[in-house]
């Protein structure tokens, strides 16, 4: 069997993006500032993100994800976490000792403090949706047998063991063969190049946000970190009300969409069904998310033949030829970016500043040669986007980004640091035509597909901080006696005396206390898309009626999809869609696609057919096609902002009856 990696996620939200915030969602920026908007409701953090990963080693040679999960053995006695190192936990956090697994077959719902659990920290890839990831990243990242290396050793950690002692007394069945094996039979190890695990090992990895508790009665606020499974799980069994009213946390829209959309399985593995994400602003059922919202998975195969490391993470994929926009986050992290660098008293009889600041912040972002350095000013503990707007390459490749941030020493990336590199995959969009339909083609046993479905990502929130000084003058008052003269005063008795004259002069000064006044100048961009398909201009037999078309077999359709954006922000902080890829039934929206000519300023239509008599933009339907729904799907990417790709999936259809030679009858001339 050839080893390779494998990955089994859904692409929900596939570049960097923040959080999408529901209305009657309390999402903190992360400032720890619980003012008005968070009174008597939870809340959480874009930035308070985890993993909770489980692994699991096959007990057979044959054992992969086509198999039961009992058929694996996990390693460790709970499933640990890995943590970014950007933030530090809250005190009191509480969690859940299970995974989906577990609980999926009964297992309760536990109450175990966070002191008590094994975590890593690392740099774990935020996680799609809620924290604006990548989910390419994020397979990347569980991928990675470095990534799989690191938690082996922290499963040894926490049962007091080595590597291992993790698999030393555990039998496996190995060409038909049951018996303890060497650990470097059953470790991913790699010996000349080669993994030389013989059985298969699984990773189960489920995303994790940190929620914190309406305040009680008196005023603490309870931090409980669980995955979707377990906020569906306390949703069920009424322990908590994540939804909203008298009771509610007001935070359903992380709890019971995006974070259950974030993560899910294209394919069933070990038994775990695949459970479709929902669109923008729809909420799961309790026993939805259990079924199968909320977990990704990722394996290593058995025998160490033709591996190909999995060891490089792409923090974004972009396609060539493509305007896209590369953002990274900023925080200020100990104390205000301010636009000055201090502020002058007004009286300038006293030498001294007042308000000292370390002023401006410069991030500098650089992609293939394309530059720019962004001012930002920022109130101490909240943060903004900083953003290059490039054009990508016109060959597929690897380009390697770089962030520096100069000036003001409390502006931090969000990992903490002043600079970082990260690398984004370039990829080819070609067209992959369908090939020229035949009258002798067959489709054998054919059944309508169902439409796919991925999830639409419609619209982007982010902001600039802007600050102007408010000025609060005071005066302190320093009086002192001067000598202001003397003259001479005659006595009663005719003598005279030398007499000294004084006055008093208030020689205070002015001192400022203002404050830097911050405005967070808000944008907002949505994309609005519409897609027609129509019978082709050319096809004598079409009908139509009430708007909607049937059209015999081998006939061509065309489409229009018209696809804009709007948005109050200016111009260099998005693009327009730029790119639209459209499936068709007959190859089961795979295999094979049309990339469409954008042809107008919000118009794509298909590229001209070279197997057209008129060289139409159309696509052919094929002869053989079964009477009914003839539905094509289209998906429309490309449209950047600094809060990630904004993208929208279209379908339309004809209804196909009959076949192109049922228009044609062929007869002998009569006499």
């Amino acid at each position: 069997m050839v080893k390779r990696y494998l990955a089994i996620l859904l692409l929900l939200c596939m570049f960097g993006s923040i959080m999408y915030v529901y209305a009657e969602d309390n999402a903190d920026s992360g400032s720890g500032n619980t003012n008005n908007a968070l009174q008597g409701k939870g809340y959480y953090r874009s930035a308070e993100y985890m993993y909770k990963v489980s692994v699991y080693v096959g007990l057979r040679d044959s054992v992969d994800m086509d198999n039961d999960i009992g058929d694996f053995k996990m390693i460790g006695n709970n499933p640990i976490f890995i943590k970014p190192k950007s933030f530090s936990l809250p005190s009191g956090l509480i969690t859940s000792s299970h995974n989906k697994f577990k609980y999926r077959i009964g297992a309760g719902l536990s109450s175990v403090s966070f002191d008590s659990v094994t975590y890593i920290e690392d740099a774990p890839p935020p996680i799609p949706i809620t924290n604006g990831g990548n989910i390419d990243a994020v397979k990347s990242y569980f991928g990675d047998v470095n990534t799989l290396n690191m938690m082996l050793n922290a499963f040894a950690d926490q049962k007091g063991t080595t590597r291992e002692g993790l698999i030393s007394n555990i039998q496996f069945t190995i060409n038909n063969k049951t018996d303890y094996y060497p650990p470097e039979d059953i470790l991913p190890v790699k010996i000349n190049g080669q993994y030389q695990n013989k059985v298969a090992w699984l990773i189960v990895y489920e995303p994790v946000i940190i929620t914190y508790t309406k305040p009680n009665s008196s005023g603490y606020r309870q931090p409980i970190a669980f995955t979707a499974t377990e906020y569906a799980l306390s949703q069920k069994l009424g322990y908590f009300n994540w939804f909203w009213g008298s009771t509610g946390q007001y935070v359903a829209g992380m709890t019971h969409s995006d974070l259950p959309n974030s993560i899910v399985l294209e394919e069933s593995w070990v038994g775990v069904p695949v459970t479709s994400p929902l669109k923008d602003g729809v909420h799961w059922s309790d026993d939805r998310i259990i079924r199968g919202g909320g977990i990704g998975m990722r394996m290593l195969e058995a025998s160490g033949v033709d591996v190909i490391p999995n060891d490089t993470t792409y923090d974004y994929t972009y396609r060539v030829n493509t305007d896209v926009i590369t953002s990274v986050m900023v925080q200020a992290a100990s104390g205000d970016i301010t636009p000055d660098t201090r502020h002058k008293e007004k009286d300038t009889r006293k030498s001294a500043y007042t308000n000292p600041s370390n002023g401006k912040a410069y991030v500098t972002i650089t992609a293939n040669g394309q530059s720019t350095t962004m001012p930002v000013v920022i109130p101490n503990g909240d943060s903004q986007y900083a953003f290059l707007k490039w054009r990508t390459p016109s060959q597929p490749c690897e380009v390697t980004i770089n962030v520096n941030i100069s000036g003001n020493s409390s502006a931090r990336l969000q990992e903490g640091g002043r600079s970082t590199s990260f690398k984004v995959k370039i990829e080819g969009l070609a067209e992959n035509a369908p090939p020229d339909p035949r009258p002798t083609d067959k489709m054998p046993n054919f059944e309508i597909p169902s439409m796919p479905y991925e999830a639409d990502k419609m619209t982007a929130t982010w902001g600039i901080y802007s600050a102007v000084w408010d000025a609060d003058y005071r005066w302190h008052e320093n009086w002192k006696k001067y000598h202001s003269g003397c003259y001479t005063k005659t006595r009663a008795d005719g003598s005279t005396k030398r007499v000294h004259r004084y006055k008093w002069v208030d020689e205070g000064w002015w001192e400022d206390y203002g404050q830097w006044d911050y405005t967070y100048t808000r944008y907002t961009a949505s994309i609005q898309a519409d897609m027609e398909l129509k019978p082709d201009a050319y096809n004598p037999t079409a009908k139509e009626k009430y708007g909607e078309y049937t059209i015999a077999s081998g006939y061509g359709v065309d489409i229009k999809v018209d696809a804009g954006i709007t948005t109050n922000a200016p111009s260099s902080h998005y693009t327009t869609a730029q790119n639209v890829v459209t499936y068709f039934p007959e190859f089961h929206y795979n295999n094979y696609w049309r990339l469409l000519d954008k042809t107008g300023g919000r118009t794509f239509e298909f590229k001209e057919n070279p197997y057209s008599t008129f060289n139409s933009r159309t696509h052919f339907t094929p002869l053989p096609y079964p009477d009914g729904a003839y539905k094509v799907y289209s998906k429309v990417i490309d449209c950047w902002t600094p809060d990630g790709m904004l993208r929208v999936n279209l379908n339309d259809g004809v209804t196909i009856e009959g076949s192109v030679y049922d228009d044609w009858h062929v007869a002998p001339d009569l006499p």
